[in-house]
């Protein structure tokens, strides 16, 4: 039986969470065991130990208290902050006030614990607590690329003894091949979801399409882009309702421009955070991804496909990994909320192409997402690193 250390360093539950309860549920327990290190105490916690997963907490390593989550990135930086050598003196800083002494807790805490591989769940800056413990350990490291990270020499250094760099998607992956990383140890394992959980459901009809938004309100979300594109449907077909559902920083502004728009009236919805964001997007007839920043794979898009929603997402990142135009839902121009809106008029003027879209998708889901592949891939990866 091998051990895997899963090391979450996400202040929030969010993707990273998700789709490591994806690999804890479905990783084959006959030959691994997960245990799962969490810096931030998440309500994930009891769906990781209700899945059979042991789990522990950054206060286990000896810390007084886990450490306050990072500052959001401001919207605009500064030019001078985009450089190499600013990156690089910003980088070692980093590991100089926190990443360093990390590293000497995890490596403390792990020798003895007879665990096989470390899998730091979160990509190369944020988790590099987590790589160098590892080295220092002797144990091989995986490491899971779920953005578009900026990597600096000190960060390649670092990560050299890393196994394997798992990237979400083809785009991530030359992503990384950009920053330097060895193509040679670079893959692509897209994340997987739950098809029984996201199972197809039965739609009521209603008068009009509803179109649903599931994410951060966050300008780079595209947020602003989808009001746009539904005041202009709206104004050509006002029989069309739309929902965003999520919170954010954007949340307000986007209220606001709603609230204040009399085209809208009560066909648009933005209820906020919901716990049953899932049971909401089964009810839509479209499911947008209006990112106009690349999207690393975006789990609104997978479940909007498991579920047999056709989806409109943005040419971004993995997106177009995700969705085939014309097939299973449409791609457009990022930031271009004409786009978007003549990709909805099209879908809401033909239900049987909806029907059809959403039959494609949740076929492509089946064949390229089920999260029991995710959970295999990974083995396979795990078995090839240990030679076993």
């Amino acid at each position: 039986m091998r051990r895997i250390l899963y090391v979450e360093e996400g202040a929030a539950v969010g993707g990273s969470t998700h789709t490591l309860l994806h690999i804890v549920k479905g990783i084959d327990r006959s030959r691994f065991e997960p245990f799962v290190l969490l810096r931030h105490d998440l309500p994930a916690r009891d769906a990781f130990e209700a899945a059979g997963a042991r789990t522990a907490l950054w206060t286990a390593l000896g810390a007084a208290e886990a450490p306050a989550p990072p500052p959001p990135v401001p919207a605009h930086i500064p030019r001078i902050k985009l450089t190499a050598p600013y990156r690089l003196l910003r980088s070692a800083k980093v590991y100089a006030a926190g990443q360093r002494a990390d590293a000497a807790l995890i490596a403390r805490w792990m020798r003895g614990r007879g665990f096989s591989i470390v899998h730091a769940n979160n990509a190369v800056p944020p988790n590099m607590g987590a790589i160098v413990a590892a080295a220092r350990c002797g144990i091989p490291a995986v490491s899971h690329q779920r953005g578009f990270f900026r990597l600096t020499p000190l960060h390649r250094f670092l990560a050299r003894r890393v196994s394997r760099f798992l990237c979400v998607s083809d785009a991530v992956r030359a992503h990384c091949l950009a920053e330097g990383l060895p193509a040679g140890k670079v893959l692509t394992v897209r994340d997987g979801i739950d098809l029984e959980t996201y199972a197809p459901r039965p739609r009521k009809r209603s008068e009009g399409t509803l179109v649903g938004w599931f994410a951060r309100f966050e300008r780079w979300k595209g947020c602003f882009i989808f009001v746009e594109a539904a005041r202009a449907v709206l104004a050509a077909d006002p029989r069309a309702r739309f929902i965003m559902a999520g919170a954010g920083p954007e949340e307000e502004a986007v209220r606001r421009a709603v609230v204040s728009d009399p085209v809208f009236g009560d066909r648009f919805s933005l209820p906020g955070f919901r716990n049953d964001a899932a049971e909401i997007m089964s009810r839509c007839d479209v499911v947008v991804n209006s990112s106009i920043e690349p999207e690393p794979l975006s789990n609104t898009a997978l479940e909007a496909l498991a579920l047999g929603i056709p989806a409109v997402v943005s040419d971004v990142g993995g997106n177009p990994e995700i969705v085939e135009h014309g097939v299973n839902g449409y791609v457009y121009e990022h930031g271009k909320s004409a786009g978007l809106a003549s990709a909805l008029q099209a879908l809401a003027a033909d239900p049987g192409l909806r029907e059809r879209f959403g039959e494609a998708g949740r076929r492509r889901a089946e064949r390229l997402f089920d999260a029991r592949r995710y959970a295999a891939d990974l083995a396979a990866v795990y078995s090839e690193i240990l030679g076993d």
